[in-house]
């Protein structure tokens, strides 16, 4: 491989397994006299000690299974996450590469790595045996944190009510590692919502390690989804932004104003937005890599403490579309209107959906009339699939003169 390609395997975030693989066949020498250029050998080895101690103790929480408390869980994947995300992406992936290489090929370690490991072992992941359960359920977040997810910069203030004159907020902060900042990644969006409802899906179905396709299955209720490549990539990259992206969600106001139960003591809910573990395990016998859940995301608590968490069935989400960037999203926002429509609490005196407001959601404010005219196709789609799923009785077009300006449904 040339200088260029190797920098750009070094450098893709997330440290994807393929890319150590294809890494794994270059002379190792050359790879790391690339990475000599960008950082001093005091440096790479700093980063490699704090790594491998950090896997370590990672592995033996890990281990400990159900004899760990949430607190400790939750400071231990903290801890973990610290320091993944304190190591420059291209050096990341070099460290992964040489603890690849001392498990699978330590024969074409250089000596000098080769004696680290002999003075202490690298920590080894067993292969664990986990089954592939399908969830029947889709579970949704629709607390006003989640539905803003696509807004929030570093710092936010969150509406949550009122009591009395005054406005209460819940104050959110969001960190993003730099690397992906420099990069051009900065907020999420509503395909992001749709890979947390879906990992919300699946811890609801009991399900803690999930591989890609489980996890397309949930966000889509497509039966047996074709995972291609870039679709794969794609779903990587956002995993690997939400697990390194913190949030704290300040609970001060909500908590003084009796928003939330007694019993909720805390003032934050603080965590990585995905708190994962890449593992090796095997599915129905055949190794796979999956990701392993090490607690429950936080923006769930949030959601739990404020009980505005819907459940629909999955197949509701299984509509005759082609499940792209534009039509998973929208399926979530239709869905989530539609829950809001149903909770009384919420004393909603309409139930018109505006196709401005889609628009938003979806990021095509600015579309085209050929654009907007196929996003309300594929809304039609949408309602007509949940009629036939007894999910709503009928829905009608509406208009502002002479123009389409939004749909009203009639709930089951």
């Amino acid at each position: 491989m040339t200088k260029k390609q190797i920098v750009a395997l070094l450098s893709e975030p997330g440290s994807k397994q393929e890319n150590i693989d294809v890494l794994a066949k270059e002379k190792i020498d050359k790879i790391e006299k690339i990475i000599a250029q960008s950082y001093t050998q005091e440096q790479v080895l700093t980063a490699f000690q704090r790594l491998s101690a950090a896997e370590q103790k990672m592995m033996q929480v890990m281990e400990r299974g159900k004899q760990i408390s949430e607190v400790d869980m939750a400071q231990a994947t903290t801890a973990f996450y610290e320091v993944i995300c304190s190591i420059p992406t291209d050096l990341l992936t070099f460290l992964k590469l040489i603890f690849h290489l001392s498990r699978h090929q330590k024969e074409s370690l250089p000596v000098h790595w080769a004696e680290k490991f002999e003075k202490k072992p690298a920590p080894q992941r067993s292969l664990m045996n986990i089954q592939s359960v399908r969830p029947v359920n889709y579970v949704m977040q629709v607390d006003n944190v989640f539905r803003n997810l696509p807004n929030l910069q570093a710092q936010n203030t969150v509406y949550a009510g009122r009591k009395g004159r005054k406005e209460i907020n819940t104050l959110v902060s969001l960190s993003l590692p730099e690397q992906f900042e420099l990069e051009g990644i900065q907020q999420m969006d509503g395909y992001d919502k749709a890979v947390l409802n879906g990992v919300n899906s699946l811890l609801g179905n009991g399900t803690v390690n999930f591989t890609i396709p489980m996890l397309y299955h949930a966000m889509t209720g497509k039966e047996n989804p074709t995972v291609d490549e870039g679709l794969l990539q794609e779903l990587q990259r956002r995993i690997e932004q939400m697990r390194r992206t913190l949030i704290t969600i300040d609970l001060t106001e909500e908590l003084q104003a009796k928003y939330l139960d007694d019993s909720i003591t805390q003032t934050q809910v603080q965590g990585y937005l995905l708190p994962l573990n890449l593992i090796s395990a095997r599915i129905n016998g055949r190794p796979v890599q999956v990701y392993h859940l090490l607690d429950v995301p936080p923006m769930l608590t949030y959601a739990k403490m404020k009980h505005q968490l819907a459940t629909v069935p999955l197949s509701l989400l299984n509509a005759p579309l082609n499940n792209n960037a534009t039509t998973i999203p929208l399926k979530n926002y239709i869905i989530a209107r539609c829950e809001s429509m149903r909770n009384a609490n919420n004393r909603i005196k309409s139930n018109k959906i505006l196709f401005e407001a889609i628009y938003a959601e979806l990021g095509e404010e600015n579309a085209n009339k050929v654009r907007k005219k196929r996003i309300r196709d594929y809304t039609e789609i949408i309602l007509t699939h949940m009629i036939d799923h007894n999910y709503l009785k009928s829905y009608t077009l509406t208009k502002k003169g002479r123009s389409i300006d939004g749909v009203e449904v009639r709930l089951v």
